[in-house]
C-alpha cells in the first residue's frame, strides 16, 4: 500500500495549526500563527480567501458549519475570541466576532445539525453557545468547568448530540444535555499524558472515540452502556506504537480507517484487519523537519495522475511549515 502527495499548498507564513474539510462542498480552511485563517479549493488548490485582520494573535482552530445553504465557518484564536464569517454572493465576510473565554481559545466545533457552537480554551473551561440561523447572534447557554487543566480540543458526533473534550489534565470528558443543562456524562482515564486531540468514528451502529496524547500513544475507547446521565467507556485498544513523540492529532475516515500526527513529523494510518489494529501507512517527515499538528480525512477531489485515476480518501495535514499538504491513500 502506499501513500502519496498529491500537492503541497504554502499556506502560511507561520505554522498551521489547524485544518477543516466542509462535509459538501470542496473547500478547506486553514488556521495559523500568522493570525490568519485561509480557504482553499480542494478541486484545484487554488486560494479562494484569506481571513485576516480579525485577531490579534494566532489563529489556532478552525471548523465548518454542516449546515446551511451557504458555507459558514468559525476560528477560535489566542485572542480569547472567535471570529464567524460567512459567504454571500460570493463575498466572505465577517458575521460576529464572540467573547467569554478568559485565556486564549483552543478548540471550536459544530454540533451536527449546526444549532450549537462548542469552544474550548486554556482557562479550563468549555463554553456552549446557541447560534441563530444567520450566524450573527450567539448566546452561551453553559459553561463547562470540570476539567483541571486547559482544554486542548472539543468534538461532537455526527450522529447525536454528545460532545467529546481533550486536556491537559491527561483525560477525556464526554458531555451531552441534561435538562436544559450540559453535564459530564463519562471521563475517560488512562492517558499518561496531555490528551491533544479526539475523534468519533463515523458510524451509526456503534460510538467509539479515537485519542492521541503526550505519551504517543494512540488508543481506541468504546461506548459500552448509556442513560441521559451517565455513559459507560472502555478502552478498546491501544494501538500500535509507531510515534516516539506526543501526537497532536487524530482522524477517523467514513471507511473505518485511523490517521495520526505529531510531534515527530509522521503521518500514520492505521486499519483493523484480522481482528486487529494494524499500521498500513507511514509517512516519515511528512512536513520537512517540522512538527506536524493537524490531520482530516476527506474523500478526493481531483485525479491523482494524468490517467485520472483517483483513490477511496485523502487525507489532510497542516504542519510548523506553514504548508497544508495532501496527501493520496491507495
Amino acid at each position: 500500500m502506499s501513500i502519496r502527495l498529491v500537492r503541497s499548498l504554502e499556506a502560511h507564513t507561520d505554522k498551521v495549526w489547524s485544518v477543516s474539510v466542509h462535509n459538501r462542498l470542496p473547500l478547506l480552511a486553514t488556521a495559523s500563527s500568522d493570525k490568519s485563517c485561509k480557504i482553499y479549493d480542494l478541486t484545484n488548490g487554488e486560494l479562494v480567501a484569506t481571513l485576516d485582520d480579525t485577531h490579534k494573535r494566532s489563529a489556532r482552530s478552525v471548523a465548518w458549519k454542516p449546515t446551511g445553504q451557504e458555507p459558514s465557518l468559525a476560528c477560535g484564536s489566542f485572542d480569547s475570541t472567535i471570529s464567524i464569517w460567512g459567504k454571500d454572493y460570493d463575498e466572505w465576510s465577517l458575521l460576529a466576532v464572540i467573547e467569554g473565554h478568559e485565556n486564549e481559545v483552543k478548540g471550536v466545533a459544530w454540533s451536527k445539525d449546526g444549532y450549537f457552537l462548542a469552544s474550548c480554551s486554556r482557562d479550563k473551561s468549555i463554553w456552549i453557545w446557541e447560534a441563530d440561523d444567520d450566524n450573527e447572534e450567539f448566546e452561551c447557554i453553559s459553561v463547562l468547568q470540570e476539567h483541571s487543566q486547559d482544554v486542548k480540543h472539543v468534538v461532537w458526533s455526527q450522529y447525536e448530540d454528545l460532545l467529546a473534550s481533550s486536556s491537559y489534565d491527561d483525560t477525556i470528558r464526554l458531555w451531552k444535555e441534561d435538562d436544559d443543562d450540559w453535564s459530564c456524562v463519562a471521563q475517560l482515564t488512562g492517558h499518561e499524558g496531555t490528551v491533544w486531540c479526539s475523534d468519533f468514528e463515523k458510524s451509526e451502529t456503534s460510538t467509539r472515540l479515537v485519542s492521541g496524547s503526550d505519551d504517543c500513544t494512540v488508543r481506541v475507547w468504546q461506548r459500552t452502556d448509556a442513560n441521559d446521565s451517565e455513559e459507560t467507556w472502555e478502552l478498546q485498544a491501544i494501538l500500535p506504537q509507531c510515534h516516539k513523540r506526543a501526537v497532536y492529532s487524530v482522524s477517523w475516515s467514513p471507511s473505518g480507517r485511523i490517521a495520526s500526527v505529531g510531534s515527530d513529523g509522521q503521518l500514520v494510518v492505521y486499519e483493523y484487519q484480522s481482528d486487529q489494529w494494524e499500521i498500513t501507512h507511514v509517512q516519515k517527515l511528512s512536513h520537512g523537519v517540522y512538527e506536524a499538528n493537524s490531520v482530516q480525512w476527506c474523500k478526493p477531489y481531483a485525479a491523482d495522475d494524468d490517467n485520472g485515476t483517483t483513490t477511496a480518501e485523502w487525507l489532510i495535514t497542516g504542519g510548523d511549515d506553514g504548508n497544508v499538504n495532501v496527501w493520496s491513500i491507495s
